[in-house]
């Protein structure tokens, strides 16, 4: 049992820091933001809010949910000034600048690793309010990293096998590596330079495979209100689908950042690359587009994140998570199936493109961006072109580019 003194001296103590922090709230200085609710009971509360929420903006994503466990100071702050938080997060790294709703027809992206948050955010703003207001959140924060992240691992594992393909085509620059310790510094020298090149193309790529999901889904939503209106007597035919599907791509390319015909360009040899490599990979003997059904479905329904999961199941190893390629492909069979299984079980897609494996099949892979894009590069007299997307490693170009380039020197990934 506590005695008297002690259970006196708890009080005394107790008043004492109602005390501190009744002083605290009450000397703060003027802030245009709404007090705190918990104190510290230590100098950091006689900062004003605007210095924390800039303080807190230096931090990463993952540091600043990590703050918010270690007092309840910190998570009422996070909490209470999350957009202003976030909108500092954004300034800080986008040079002073926010993401504006669409992009300007005339804004020009640099392609260097320092900016990929800026053409990161331009690509992707965040959603807005029904005021037509931008809402930050740290969800919106999470949705960029996450789009970042497998950007970058796509990057890496597409780069991994441009080197390594290379080299096997280049015996004589493999055998000029004065032992393995200087064939790993080469190696990662080359890695490197080529994922920085693939990263900011491969953000375009996401942007491309996301608005064209989300075309899709509002003209199945559309049809599916003209056939509960019984002005959709028939389901769409296969080949007026492939129609409206060219149409819908055509008006993405039409659009900032692709009326930019650079970008259009590159998106279309980093997406060639991928489809490439893709075909190799799951194909590697001749011919290498027998199993194009899988990529459709990989580019029209899965998306990136699913690309990365297979080659990761692909390069197998049990890396720092400790899980083995065996276990890494079956998960991954699996969600492909998943993914299979939703394309074919849509009731929408049954009442509009009828049902059967002709109405569910996605489109082939040359119906996918390659056809629009060779449309609009024809249109813009860019067919054939110049490749502006290459690395220099080993004193060889590495170019990435596709069968509309002409004059390329080096050698062709």
């Amino acid at each position: 049992m506590p005695s008297i003194f002690e259970s006196h001296a708890r009080n005394v103590r107790a008043a004492i820091d109602r005390a501190r922090a009744a002083y605290v709230k009450k000397s703060r200085p003027p802030s245009t933001h709404e007090d705190l609710i918990y104190f510290t009971s230590s100098p950091w509360d006689l900062l004003p809010i605007e210095l924390h929420i800039d303080i807190f903006s230096q931090c990463g994503l993952r540091d600043l949910y990590n703050l918010r466990l270690v007092s309840r100071a910190f998570r009422s702050i996070i909490s209470q000034h999350e957009p202003a938080v976030v909108r500092a997060y954004l300034r800080h790294r986008r040079g002073g600048s926010l993401p504006l709703p669409s992009i300007p027809p005339d804004t020009v992206h640099t392609r260097k690793p320092e900016d990929d948050v800026i053409l990161l955010s331009d690509l992707f703003p965040p959603p807005q309010n029904r005021f037509k207001a931008s809402i930050y959140t740290f969800m919106y924060l999470q949705s960029l990293q996450r789009r970042q992240d497998t950007c970058s691992k796509l990057s890496w594992y597409l780069a991994e096998r441009v080197v390594d393909m290379y080299l096997r085509s280049e015996p004589a620059v493999r055998q000029s590596f004065k032992g393995r310790k200087d064939w790993k510094e080469s190696h990662e020298r080359a890695m490197t330079r080529l994922v920085f090149k693939l990263i900011p193309m491969m953000f375009y790529v996401s942007l491309f495979l996301e608005s064209y999901a989300a075309l899709r889904l509002e003209h199945q939503n559309s049809l599916l209100i003209e056939y509960d209106a019984r002005r959709l007597p028939v389901p769409m035919h296969p080949n007026d689908r492939a129609a409206v599907y060219l149409n819908l791509q055509s008006s993405i390319l039409q659009k900032p950042p692709f009326t930019a015909t650079q970008t259009l360009i590159s998106t279309h040899h980093v997406l060639h690359l991928l489809v490439s490599y893709l075909r190799r990979t799951i194909s590697p003997d001749p011919p290498h587009d027998q199993n194009d059904d899988w990529i459709s479905m990989l580019l029209y329904e899965s998306g990136l994140p699913r690309i990365v999961e297979f080659f990761a199941a692909e390069k197998g190893g049990s890396g720092i998570s400790g899980v083995s390629q065996r276990a890494k492909r079956k998960e991954f069979m699996r969600n492909m199936q998943e993914d299979w299984d939703r394309a074919r079980s849509n009731p929408g897609v049954d009442v509009v493109y009828g049902g059967g494996e002709e109405g569910t099949r996605p489109p082939k892979v040359g119906q996918i961006w390659f056809k629009a894009a060779k449309e609009e590069m024809v249109k813009r007299e860019v067919v054939p072109h110049f490749s502006e997307d290459w690395v220099e490693v080993w004193g060889t170009r590495i170019s990435i580019g596709c069968e509309n380039c002409r004059g390329e020197e080096g050698w062709l990934a």
